[in-house]
């Protein structure tokens, strides 16, 4: 049962991401991949293998759902970096000026997946 639950909060923040991108911008899981597209690979593979990782280890620990749910949340990022990144960033005033909002949240989105990764590994 706790898998299902892990499960389900690292798909939520992705589901919320594509749903908001398809109808505010009108694009696919596909566009999105079209930019930076071996770093959203590696960044869904790094994903995957801590989830995997959280379920075989540690499935019973209640910390384990909000790491699930932080981890979805900043592969949103990384992934829908141009939707996500505009609900994340709003008052991110200078990156949308200047249009590095996409960009940024890809950064931040990839250090803090690379930061929940890391820390669960030296915490282990």
């Amino acid at each position: 049962m706790n898998i299902l639950i892990l499960l389900i909060a690292f798909l939520a923040p992705m589901i919320v991401a594509e749903l908001y991108s398809s109808r505010h911008y009108e694009l696919s899981f596909t566009d999105h991949l079209r930019k930076w597209k071996l770093g959203k690979y590696l960044a869904l593979l790094l994903a995957c293998l801590y989830l995997l990782a959280l379920m075989t280890i540690e499935p019973e620990n209640s910390d384990s759902i909000f790491s699930a749910l932080c981890t979805g949340a900043f592969l949103s990022l990384v992934i829908y970096s141009q939707s996500f990144g505009e609900i994340f960033l709003k008052h991110a005033a200078e990156f949308k000026r200047v249009g590095l909002l996409d960009d940024a949240a890809f950064i931040i989105g990839w250090i803090s997946l690379i930061y929940e990764v890391a820390s669960y590994l030296l915490y282990l």
